[in-house]
């Protein structure tokens, strides 16, 4: 998938180009394509969603299940004297690869078992927001009104690549899966997917730790390590986080710090537990498990909160 992740960072380091423009680069095939713009005060982005249908899909009346990809991030790039594309740009980078990736397999004859639905923004130009260690790359809407858009009632199960280099949590050039999220739970990793980790990178697994803080909204003002479970907030599917993280601290706003084997790797890993996930041969988490917990603490999507007052769709 090197080609494919090239040819996206060629792609968005014009910063011309667009959702639209996207569409168009992709090869003619039996795939849907939805962009939704967004303008305010703060800015511009750009929502596409692209679905491939399954030859058993749920699109063509089938039962295998939906995979979601979201390409999670604030901007591709800040205003300023450093234009080019910062670490934050990593998981549109990864989502817009892997629907190529698909497009392409499409025009080859390789079609899934089950439907694929990548979804992600494209935002030119983004904006700085203080945060501990280093600055977050923000889009130009709020986290509650950004991952509503990016996520999808048909996705039964969601990976979230997004570049998560500022802290000192991992310590290794490469991506990691965080373990699974549903309705506000935290669960242990599946071995299935630890497997698919294994097969995809020839090397050990490696678990990004995350908090209860990492499962609440933004907008509640707590500390975050990185947003890339937050679509987990506003769906009930279960999300698996895939951060590309690196040896030492990266501000997320920083130019020129794209690995593009690492981001090969971590697309590659996307599209094989896509295809894994549909032939029913992965599970992103262990049900015995999510059931014991909702048994024993009912309730416990209630404090996941947009504000104080309102709860989260």
């Amino acid at each position: 998938m090197l080609r494919e992740i090239i040819d996206t960072i060629e792609f968005l380091d014009d910063s011309s180009n667009g959702a639209t423009a996207f569409r168009e680069k992709l090869p003619d095939g039996d795939y849907g394509v939805e962009i939704m713009p967004f303008e305010s005060d703060l800015g511009t982005t750009e929502f596409i969603k692209v679905l491939f249908p399954g030859l058993a899909g749920k699109s063509a009346g089938g039962t295998a299940p939906t995979m979601g990809v979201i390409g999670s991030n604030g901007g591709l790039r800040l205003p300023g004297p450093y234009p080019g594309l910062a670490s934050d740009a990593d998981g549109c980078i990864v989502g817009l690869a892997v629907a190529l990736r698909l497009a392409r397999m499409r025009t080859r004859g390789q079609q899934l078992a089950g439907d694929v639905l990548v979804s992600t923004h494209i935002c030119q130009q983004a904006r700085p927001v203080p945060h501990d260690p280093f600055p977050f790359v923000m889009s130009p809407l709020p986290s509650s009104e950004k991952h509503p858009r990016l996520v999808d009632a048909r996705m039964d199960a969601v990976l979230t690549p997004e570049t998560c280099k500022g802290n000192k949590m991992v310590a290794h050039l490469g991506f990691a899966v965080t373990p699974p999220v549903r309705e506000g739970i935290i669960l242990r990793p599946h071995a299935s997917i630890l497997h698919l980790v294994e097969m995809v990178t020839g090397k050990s697994p490696v678990v990004f730790p995350i908090t209860m803080q990492d499962v609440t909204p933004y907008e509640l003002g707590v500390h975050h390590i990185c947003g890339m479970v937050l679509p987990s907030i506003f769906c009930s599917a279960p999300v698996i986080g895939v951060p590309l993280v690196t040896e030492i601290q990266t501000h997320p706003s920083a130019t020129g710090v794209q690995q593009p084997t690492v981001l090969e790797t971590a697309a590659r890993f996307c599209v094989e537990v896509a295809t894994n996930y549909g032939n029913g041969d992965c599970e992103f988490y262990y049900p015995d498990d999510f059931k014991g917990m909702t048994e024993a603490f009912a309730g416990l999507r209630g404090w996941q909160r947009i504000t104080k007052d309102d709860e989260a769709p």
